[in-house]
């Protein structure tokens, strides 16, 4: 009797040390997960801080705004656009150099983004991406809240556009996701970075040696400068 207790109390014994480490890796887990979005929410939309990169070397990708049709004024764009850069440089390592025309002329590299007042599916629409030369952006999108909201919907939608661009597709698990369907959010997982990093090699210019991302070329926009 007594040799059959030992033995219980040996493999409980056990069990609880099995049990207590198996705790203790879902902590250190979730402590990881939990600090690694800390660090992405610290992260601020701000463009005096777009300068800064985590991934080297950076990609800088020709990207074409078209304003002709847009019922905002292209003053209102500088801030759009530098933030459209934020997100991508602060995360992936990649900018977008832009130049912003009237006109309806595709870049024959890169990316195309017409601003629209309204996209062909209708009011409800904020972005829409057919092809890497043709990316609708709605002038004001609705966008739901987010825990780290992106500060102008237009750009936040935009990012979200050049996204599919980079290969990425929607992914709706957090209202935080720069790849979910219309909200503020603008964060990026590690996959998400690698994806898009992978496909912005491909299509990137010969690296500068820049450390932000360069100014907007003004083309054709005589008179209504950002």
């Amino acid at each position: 009797m007594y040799h059959t207790f030992q033995i219980i109390l040996k493999n409980t014994a056990l069990w609880s040390a099995v049990l207590l480490a198996l705790l203790s890796s879902d902590a250190v887990s979730t402590a990881q997960d939990s600090a690694k979005s800390q660090r992405l929410a610290s992260v601020r939309i701000d463009s005096s801080s777009a300068s800064s990169s985590p991934s080297s070397p950076v990609y800088r990708i020709p990207l074409r705004i078209h304003l002709g049709e847009s019922g905002r004024s292209p003053k209102d764009f500088r801030v759009i656009l530098s933030e459209i850069n934020h997100i991508w440089l602060s995360q992936a390592g990649i900018c977008f150099e832009m130049q912003v025309v009237l006109d309806d002329e595709p870049l024959e590299l890169g990316m195309d983004i017409w601003f629209k007042p309204v996209l062909p599916g209708g009011a409800g629409l904020n972005g829409l991406f057919l092809s890497d030369h043709d990316i609708q952006v709605c002038d004001m999108p609705i966008l739901k809240p987010a825990e780290h909201p992106a500060r102008h919907p237009a750009a936040r939608t935009a990012a979200h556009e050049c996204g599919h661009g980079l290969s990425l597709t929607h992914r709706q698990d957090s209202d935080d996701n720069l790849m979910r369907s219309k909200t503020y959010g603008w964060q990026l997982n590690d996959h998400e970075i690698r994806d898009a990093r992978r496909a912005a090699a491909k299509m990137a210019l010969p690296d500068a040696p820049l450390r932000g991302c360069a100014e907007p070329v003004l083309l054709n926009v005589s008179g209504s400068g950002l």
